[in-house]
């Protein structure tokens, strides 16, 4: 069920509707408040908002990246599962050849 959290990032106030909970919705705002205020802090000339789309363009892209290697991951799983399905029927086939043979 969605639910309506207020949480800080930066100074500003936000309510977040996310069906995630109250304590990850907490969470993630927290690391990007954490994010944000380290990166003003160590460059005066950073603003918030240039911060902010820093956090939100390494994000997307590790979420790129992260679905990268999802998807090299399932072509392994089927590959696997392909592989895993041939020794099955071989291994099938072998029984039925041994068992004729007794």
């Amino acid at each position: 069920m969605k639910e309506k959290i207020y949480v800080e990032i930066a100074g500003i106030r936000l309510g977040i509707v996310s069906e995630e909970g109250g304590e990850y919705v907490e969470s993630v705002a927290k690391a990007i408040d954490e994010r944000i205020t380290s990166m003003v802090k160590k460059n005066k000339n950073c603003s918030i908002l240039e911060a902010a789309l820093f956090c939100a363009m390494d994000s997307h892209s590790r979420g790129e990246a992260d679905s990268k290697k999802v998807k090299n991951l399932e072509a392994q799983v089927a590959l696997y599962q392909a592989h895993v399905n041939r020794l099955k029927k071989e291994n099938e086939e072998l029984r039925t050849k041994l068992a004729s043979h007794e």
